[in-house]
């Protein structure tokens, strides 16, 4: 009884949370695309862990071997569709070459069975190969997305957003996790842990696996705000315009102060010089070879120096406390972080070198 509820226990935490995202979707979660795309992943995870159920329990299973082949194809293929989802990175070409050899098992293994064109052992050892192939792609772009996500966001926020991402981060690592147990499983093969209690243990693992993937996914939310798509126009801008340009993004920072706005953004800056976000981040980033936050940044710890200087503070925990403050940096920890990094100094070491007497 105990052996037949342990080896349930993945099948029934993957069915838990597609019937979890399933009602989500149907009540138009904020976010149908991600919401869609874990689900995919889930529903494919239960046909999967259904099959794996019925072959240890020694149940007969209606679709067999075919339906644990084309599963296990799909998995890993849908979750990196839910990270591309999650992070607004259009899903492409990508993603369908990767669902592509779950697409010809399912035509030519129910052939291959008919006819017998090539030895099961081979089509399943093919198997073995993509799927391990998929798992290291889906690893090795998934970091390649999040670092190219937090860049995005560096190009259109001066604050820093990157704790957004660490949900993301914590699932990419629970998928990786998942990935080691179940290539590692895929290479030994199922067959190795029939008719032994040993399958408990990978059971075991798998389910508090996917139990906590699910859990990181739903309570996982990207502001919409946060990663909007914006269509790539082309910069045809001359060097007299591009000049033009950062002369007046320099003018406006300065004359109206916008940097010690904790939540500016690339499109409010563009508002006020009257050109579109594009254009100004392309600038900025050809004119001085920083992105949007690096170079608001500048303009933050220049205004933060200026304000520990100053006598009119008494106490030098009151002059940094508003230095901090009054420069635009959201929290205390990106402002020492960004002050060191330009500076060389923290705060209190700039103020007692250089504060007016």
């Amino acid at each position: 009884m105990l052996y037949s509820w342990i080896i349930s226990l993945p099948m029934m935490i993957c069915l838990f949370w597609a019937v979890f995202f399933i009602v989500r979707f149907y009540r138009k979660s904020d976010e149908p695309r991600n919401t869609g795309t874990i689900l995919l992943f889930f529903l494919a995870s239960t046909v999967l862990y259904t099959d794996h159920w019925l072959y240890f329990s020694e149940h007969p299973s209606f679709i067999g071997e075919w339906s644990y082949l084309v599963a296990n194809l799909c998995v890993y293929p849908l979750y990196y569709a839910y990270l591309r989802a999650l992070t607004r990175t259009k899903i492409d070409f990508e993603v369908t070459l990767l669902l592509l050899p779950a697409a010809l098992i399912a035509l030519f293994f129910p052939l291959n069975t008919r006819y017998g064109w090539i030895a099961s052992d081979i089509v399943l050892l093919c198997t073995r190969a993509c799927f391990a192939f998929q798992v290291i792609w889906v690893w090795v772009r998934g970091f390649r997305l999040l670092r190219a996500t937090t860049k995005r966001l560096d190009s259109i926020y001066t604050d820093d957003r990157s704790y957004l991402l660490q949900p993301t981060h914590t699932l990419l690592l629970l998928i990786g996790l998942t990935a080691v147990v179940s290539t590692l499983l895929n290479v030994l093969g199922r067959e190795l842990f029939d008719g032994s209690l040993l399958v408990c243990i990978p059971a075991l693992m798998m389910a508090v696996l996917l139990f906590s993937l699910g859990y990181v996914a739903a309570h996982t939310n990207m502001p919409q705000e946060t990663l909007t798509i914006e269509e790539p126009q082309e910069d045809r801008a001359t060097t007299e315009e591009t000049d033009e340009l950062m002369h007046k993004i320099g003018t406006v920072l300065r004359e109206q102060q916008l940097f010690t706005n904790p939540s500016l953004t690339i499109q409010d800056l563009a508002n006020a010089v009257g050109s579109n976000r594009t254009y100004v981040s392309n600038c900025i980033n050809r004119r001085t070879g920083l992105s949007f936050s690096q170079y608001v940044a500048r303009y933050r710890v220049e205004h933060a120096q200026t304000i520990l200087c100053s006598p009119d503070f008494t106490s030098d925990h009151e002059a940094v406390a508003n230095a901090m403050a009054l420069s635009g940096f959201a929290s205390d920890q990106t402002f020492y972080r960004i002050f060191k990094d330009l500076t060389g100094l923290t705060p209190l070491q700039y103020r007692q070198q250089n504060r007016q007497k």
